[in-house]
């Protein structure tokens, strides 16, 4: 099975020069934890978690509406195609600890998204034999939920 198979098609987007605040609004309005962010020219340069947001301001010590997009988002992007396998998007969700992933045409547009949920509901379907099986979910997630090898400071300049 596809990824376009299971993927989310309508997503909600932002842009670098947005302020956390209004990400935050539309994750909230939205329901939803992400927001892949687009460049200048359509193409997507990153993503933005909720999480992102609420370390930044904390970090900071400033309100979400004092803070953009650009200083909280990923600085590292993983991206899925839409004919790739199912399997692609699990195995980058594992080895980059990420729940979501957006999913791009070969230029870099953003075709959808496809998220840890997704997999978990496809799993729950009669289609599983073609697909994701439930331990490869489980495995996935606890893939995703490890915690970071990596001690980071919680104030920017800090040792």
């Amino acid at each position: 099975m596809r990824i376009e198979d299971i993927m989310c098609k309508q997503v909600e987007t932002c842009r670098s020069e947005d302020t956390l605040a209004q990400a935050a609004a539309k994750m909230w309005e939205h329901d939803i934890g992400a927001l892949p962010v687009l460049g200048l020219d359509g193409r997507v340069t990153s993503v933005i978690t909720d999480r992102d947001i609420a370390m930044d301001a904390y970090i900071n010590g400033k309100k979400l509406g004092e803070l953009n997009v650009a200083e909280a988002m990923s600085r590292r992007l993983v991206t899925v195609q839409p004919a790739d396998e199912l399997r692609v998007a699990e195995d980058r969700m594992q080895s980059e600890q990420v729940h979501r992933i957006p999913v791009v045409d070969a230029r870099g547009f953003l075709k959808g998204i496809v998220t840890i949920n997704d997999l978990a509901h496809h799993f729950q379907t009669a289609r599983t034999a073609e697909g994701v099986q439930p331990a490869e979910v489980a495995g996935t997630l606890a893939a995703i939920s490890k915690p970071r090898s990596v001690s980071v400071s919680p104030v920017r300049g800090a040792p």
